[in-house]
């Protein structure tokens, strides 16, 4: 081989003695060598030369190795160089990183001599295989792939609701324009992309890990322009994700590269854009990744997603953020896409998952590698203002994101496990225009009723329910029905979820001294018509309520309780006189969401005698037919799209409210409402099981099932009902400690007040405790090993548990006990026990609330 045959390669980094060592090796195994010391030099030796290979450093002055090979893919000269990063980063991020900015391979320093000939040597194959694809046209695929996409095309026409022009758009269309066509067809191209990969019966994926992707397979230009990638799959064999399989010239040229030992070839679909976001993340340019997505800390302030510096700390950093800037983006982009109102990031012994809930149910969607997991978390923390330092306490944060231009609110929540930090982030749109509350799933005879309410001017309607059912959507859906010019519209949140044109919005702020109890004392100076309390979460707020109401406010609040009638005994366990509520109220508004199926698959049936028996003790006419979920492109196979509320609406008319005042039980209060012809919440689940907008199994888990449970307990809600029976029930109590003394004190006090004791050692043995027996009262300590006290109360509100709890804890901060009455404590003891005032305040609390014997 003569001195030109010779393969030529050009060396970079600004290690001067390294230069030299990587010369005289090269030279001796017959390469040719050029060498630079910085990335602006070796553009210079680019415009006169064009290498075989180039050896890159990452870190160096002026331009580093990222950008450098980036710049590379950006000329369609230099594009098809095969590129092998040379460097002391050893962090896979880096690598995944390397690899996204067009990278073949990627060697950590120091290096073995053998290992960098065999690579060179290896990739000199892949430079001539690279050479090779130059020749194909960058629109590959000239040709149609006729019989597949014409029977697509057919397929597409079944699925799709179109025009008789639409049909014709899409009969002409050539399979290089089926993403481009699909605005005008009014279609997503993720929906494209899930019917094709429904039609070919390929998986579709809605991520790409950075980790999983191939390097040095494609050049990265050819991927850009083919919507195309290489990936690992779990067997180790190599799978192409693509957005187009109708390109046969794409197809043969995978087919060609892939290895001899592989199995046939594997496809994968995905949407142009996920390949189009894991390529622009190694870039450099985070202008278009700001395009797709920004973060605001006020309306005022926009915060962009951090720019790369030239500094040394500088580029270490952006080293480390960009992959996660990549990864994170990636997520909240397919939440918004797949309807999902919650991301949950959770660490595991050796992972963290990412999850989704959608219409209500939890899905496992991505799995990472437990420190990319931290520096996800992390960054979600730093653009929330959050501190990134503290892992262990539980800390709260909100940044407003345009996402998919699309404005939304990020609640984010963390908390600590045993395997590490979690986060959570709930996705609201604040200035989404409210649904009509029949499109919520209103029947028109309610929807007329509670328009009636929001005419009227003073009083309080209670939107109840638990956490999750979509009380506040509801709220607002009615409140966008009053006039906000004619009418001044207060509301005190925490935090504001959706924004009222003309509506006076006030945000708690504990931060900055704004408590909730704060806004309530100055809420009447704002001369408001109309008053929105977030929640009544404690007998303060329930107060402030009732007093709102009886003063000329129309005032509008939501409870935790699981139906209308259980709600008014709510109240009265939160010391509100029964015959202060009959005045004060207007309606009590129950509510669940229960999936809907999808209408374009759902499958109608015969009912079985399994569902025969679920609807029984609802209905005496039993539908002949229901529906079933199964799957389709349309609802991501899952067979639901979306959820519907079912409700019911207790209005207080003169015979309600005189039921009320004589202290009738609130299992006599929904008698009488079932009886005088009340629309329970049961009637209408079962009227849309009818309808077969729900599967009967639904709706039975969601609704009924709690509707059985809440008929057993409301015959017996109140303990004086218990005493008036022939059994001899005491008050009961869940001593809820860690600590054998304590419990040993606390049961030989009690008992010998007459109060019959169960003791459990933490938060989780009490929910258990509690989802097997009733309890007429909790005291709990705060501090405890696996569920503290204030996760305790939080659980058992969200699972619509009524059994009210008194801390008795070690805790005497202001703050703990601030925060333990606002989550609904009715009473805070500090230790250590002091037997009489302990005994004061449990029978005082009786006493108020119940008829001891």
């Amino acid at each position: 081989m003569n001195k030109e045959e010779q393969p030529l390669i050009l060396v970079v980094d600004d290690d001067r003695d390294l230069l030299a060592l990587f010369e005289r090796l090269l030279t001796k195994h017959n390469y040719r060598v050029i060498t630079a010391d910085s990335g602006i030099k070796a553009w210079e030796v680019l415009s006169e030369t064009k290498p075989d290979i180039i050896l890159l450093d990452v870190m160096m002055p002026g331009m580093n190795g990222y950008r450098f090979c980036a710049r590379l893919q950006a000329d369609s000269e230099t594009a098809f160089i095969p590129v092998i990063f040379v460097t002391g980063l050893k962090e896979e991020h880096n690598k995944a990183k390397a690899f996204s900015v067009g990278a073949v391979d990627y060697l950590v320093k120091p290096i073995d001599k053998k290992i960098l000939i065999e690579k060179i040597e290896k990739h000199l194959k892949t430079q001539r295989q690279w050479q090779s694809l130059r020749k194909v046209s960058f629109r590959t695929g000239t040709r149609l792939a006729s019989f597949n996409f014409t029977r697509f095309k057919e397929f597409l026409k079944k699925q799709l609701n179109l025009s008789v022009k639409e049909e014709y758009k899409l009969a002409m269309i050539t399979h290089t324009e089926i993403y481009s066509a699909a605005a005008e067809l009014g279609v997503t191209n993720e929906k494209i992309a899930r019917y094709i990969a429904a039609f070919l019966d390929l998986p579709y994926l809605d991520y790409i890990d950075p980790s999983t992707v191939e390097l040095g397979v494609l050049p990265v230009p050819f991927c850009r322009t083919n919507h195309v990638l290489a990936v690992k799959s779990n067997s180790r064999n190599r799978v192409f994700v693509l957005s187009n399989p109708f390109d046969l010239e794409l197809l043969d040229i995978i087919e060609k590269l892939k290895k001899p030992e592989d199995k046939p070839l594997k496809l994968v679909i995905t949407k142009p854009e996920n390949i189009e976001a894991f390529l622009k993340s190694g870039t450099g340019d985070t202008s278009t990744v700001d395009k797709e997505l920004s973060f605001k800390k006020d309306q005022d302030k926009l915060t962009r997603l951090p720019e790369v510096k030239e500094t040394a700390s500088a580029r270490e950093e952006d080293m480390d953020e960009f992959p996660i800037l990549s990864i994170a983006n990636n997520i909240l982009q397919t939440a918004v896409a797949q309807r999902a109102s919650d991301i949950h990031i959770e660490p595991k012994k050796d992972k963290t998952v990412v999850r989704f809930r959608i219409d209500g149910d939890m899905h496992d969607l991505f799995t990472l590698k437990k420190k990319t997991g931290v520096m996800l978390i992390n960054r979600f923390k730093v653009i929330a203002d959050m501190d990134i330092a503290e892992k262990h306490k539980p800390q709260d944060g909100s940044v407003e994101a345009v996402i998919s231009d699309r404005n939304f609110k990020l609640r984010l929540a963390t908390t600590s496990t045993p395997d590490g930090e979690s986060l959570i982030i709930r996705l609201l749109e604040p200035n989404v225009k409210p649904k009509k509350l029949t499109e919520l799933g209103m029947t028109e005879e309610q929807t007329k009723t509670m328009i009636d309410m929001t005419r009227r001017t003073h009083g309080l309607i209670l939107i109840v329910g638990p956490t999750g059912s979509g009380k506040t959507t509801t709220i607002y859906s009615l409140l966008s029905q009053i006039d906000c010019k004619a009418r001044s519209l207060v509301t005190i949140e925490d935090p504001v979820e959706y924004r009222i044109p003309f509506a006076n919005h006030q945000q708690v702020n504990e931060k900055a001294g704004v408590t909730f109890e704060a806004l309530l004392k100055s809420v009447v100076r704002q001369d408001p018509d109309v008053i929105f309390m977030g929640e009544i979460r404690d007998p303060y707020s329930a107060r402030m309520a009732v007093d709102f109401a009886s003063t000329g406010h129309l005032t509008v609040s939501t409870l935790h309780t699981t139906n209308t009638t259980t709600a008014i005994f709510r109240l009265e366990r939160l010391g509100i006189d029964r015959t202060v509520m009959a005045d004060a109220l207007l309606c009590i508004v129950a509510q669940r969401l229960v999936k809907k199926l999808c209408v374009h698959c759902k499958k109608i049936v015969p009912i079985s005698n399994e569902e025969k028996n679920m609807l029984a003790p609802f209905t005496d006419e039993i539908p002949e037919f229901v529906a079933h979920p199964v799957g389709c492109p349309k609802c991501n196979n899952i067979g639901y799209w979306g959820r519907e509320g079912v409700y019911e609406i207790l209005t207080f008319g003169r015979e309600i409210s005189d039921m009320i005042r004589t202290g009738a039980t609130v299992a006599e209060i929904r008698e009488y409402h079932r009886k005088s012809g009340g629309f329970l919440i049961s009637h209408h689940a079962v009227e849309k099981i009818r309808k077969h907008i729900f599967a009967p199994r639904d709706a039975y888990e969601k609704v009924l099932v709690e509707e059985i449970r809440n008929i057993r307990k409301t015959s017996k809600s109140r303990v004086e009902d218990l005493q008036e029976e022939k059994t001899d029930k005491r008050p009961s109590i869940l001593l809820v400690d860690d600590d054998p003394e304590i419990h040993a004190l606390l049961k030989a006090i009690l008992q010998n007040q007459g109060y019959e004791i169960t003791s459990v050692e933490d938060g989780i043995d009490a929910l258990v405790a509690l989802s097997k027996n009733e309890y007429d009262l909790i005291i709990s300590d705060i501090n405890m090993p696996n569920l503290d006290g204030f996760k305790l109360l939080e659980v058992k509100n969200q699972k619509g548990i009524e059994t009210p709890v008194i801390f008795l804890t070690g805790r005497s901060a202001p703050e703990d006990e601030i925060k333990g009455l606002e989550l609904g404590a009715v009473d805070y003891i500090t230790k250590p026990i002091k037997k009489k005032l302990l005994l004061l305040r449990i029978n005082k609390f009786f006493s108020q609330n119940y008829k001891r014997r």
